[in-house]
């Protein structure tokens, strides 16, 4: 699959026993599944018809996209930094945009600062007015839960809140124009505080599970506060998803590379995925992918309530530090791993390195070569050195890293988890354990309602033997 628009490709060579040899798949392979994910594309299709998964058409939403930018044109006149107060879902995507454009192509936009933890120390030192934190006057946050009652969300908010309400130039009376909401627009904790407050505030579309909610008002909001060209962003994901509704298995990117992916689970015991992107910048979009695929695929149960206890670990890796690191592992390691690189062909900033030495060719032969050239060769020879060694690899090509590309992948790797979620015959949409960290943490923290689940924690505490706790 490759696209001039999109400039983006998908080279799956390396799966197949003509580049890995007999640890590879052949073609009779894919053809044992390729009515089973015809049949995944056309359940899929009757759903977005029906509705059931409106993450399809957030590229196609212009009212929200021009909401964004004008909330965000608001923000950029009134403050200098955007804190955006989010965790898992509410903040990965953001992230994976925020470093993947180059800033070389943002128009002029606020300093935007994800803060995704609840760790205090980085949480103070972002407060704070010394360096890497924020002068609070000139600054707003943008508190995002879908449901309204993320715990860790709603501590930052109200550690928030007070240092406003005790700043000398903001205070009582200005405060709730620093605050932004993000939520689900009927109901919830904080929809019911931007109706009592007065917050500004932009709706999370129902039906729209965190993990997929980055094009719309949870994402595209702080990113064009930041400058991103976030109708570029989503002219990415309009284009991924006419090659990603595509009925044919083999003309299908997504559906294509999830059957592998299933396959080489299934029959070649890959239950770890990495995703090894050869450029700093696309590192978070494969922490943001991690989310997507853990979340999506580690289930214990199927569709039928059958006990399955499925999944498929993703791993993110970066070339090409982690070629010194990880990559051991990898070519000589247990043959559990299926390798997915993104390489960018054209590197901003790209650099030249400069001649010396000309009469030490351990330094000399890297003369005149681009830096970015030199990045490319080395992601290369580990998709190379891993087919010698019989581990499947897949290759993701982007023509540059930018708005364009990072939205037809945020919108391919969706599609190709919904597909995979059908082979393994659970429901991807859900978290049910996720779910159980939050009710027990509730109980911990005293909250009304989790009384059993605080019983449930000190009964599982109690079974701690002290002989196995050292030190």
């Amino acid at each position: 699959m490759s696209s001039a628009a999109s400039s983006v490709s998908l080279d799956v060579n390396g799966f197949f026993s003509h580049m890995i040899g007999s640890y590879g798949l052949d073609g009779h392979d894919l053809e044992r599944i390729e009515a089973r994910l015809a049949a995944a594309l056309a359940h899929l299709d009757a759903k977005r018809l029906a509705g059931d998964l409106p993450f399809y058409d957030l590229p196609y939403d212009d009212d929200a996209i021009a909401a964004c930018k004008g909330l965000a044109a608001e923000l950029r006149a009134e403050f200098d930094t955007l804190i955006v107060l989010g965790i898992g879902g509410s903040a990965l995507g953001t992230k994976a945009v925020l470093e993947g454009v180059p800033a070389a192509s943002l128009a002029a936009g606020m300093r935007v600062v994800v803060a995704d933890n609840i760790d205090p120390a980085t949480f103070s030192r972002l407060l704070g007015g010394g360096p890497g934190g924020v002068d609070l006057s000139r600054t707003a946050f943008n508190v995002i839960s879908k449901s309204g009652g993320t715990a860790e969300t709603l501590a930052q908010f109200l550690i928030a809140r007070e240092r406003l309400l005790a700043h000398p130039a903001v205070g009582a009376a200005r405060w709730a124009r620093h605050i932004v909401v993000t939520t689900d627009p009927a109901r919830g904790p904080l929809r019911a505080l931007a109706a009592a407050e007065g917050f500004r505030s932009l709706p999370v579309p129902p039906g729209v599970g965190g993990r997929f909610s980055v094009l719309t008002s949870v994402g595209l909001l702080p990113l064009a506060a930041a400058g991103v060209d976030i109708e570029a962003l989503c002219a990415g994901a309009r284009h991924a998803d006419t090659l990603c509704s595509l009925s044919d298995p083999r003309a299908n990117p997504a559906a294509l590379h999830a059957g592998l992916l299933f396959l080489a689970l299934r029959e070649k015991g890959c239950a770890v995925h990495v995703l090894m992107p050869y450029s700093d910048g696309l590192l978070r979009l494969a922490e943001w992918y991690a989310q997507l695929w853990a979340e999506s695929l580690g289930k214990a149960h199927a569709l039928d309530g059958s006990v399955v206890e499925t999944g498929q670990t993703p791993v993110r890796a970066l070339g090409a530090t982690d070629q010194h690191s990880q990559v051991q592992l990898y070519v000589e390691g247990p043959r559990d791993k299926v390798v997915t690189f993104v390489r960018v062909d054209e590197h901003d900033g790209e650099l030249t390195i400069p001649g010396a030495y000309p009469d030490k060719e351990e330094i000399a032969y890297l003369s005149g070569l681009r830096m970015g050239d030199l990045l490319n060769m080395e992601q290369r020879a580990t998709e190379l050195a891993l087919a010698e060694s019989g581990r499947p690899t897949s290759v993701l090509t982007i023509g540059r890293s930018d708005a364009r590309s990072i939205g037809y992948l945020f919108h391919f790797f969706e599609v190709q988890t919904l597909v995979m979620g059908a082979l393994l015959g659970i429901d991807p949409l859900d978290q049910p354990g996720v779910e159980a960290g939050k009710r027990l943490t509730y109980g911990m923290a005293g909250r009304a309602g989790y009384a059993a689940d605080a019983q449930r924690v000190q009964s599982m505490l109690a079974r701690k033997r002290d002989d196995l706790v050292l030190g």
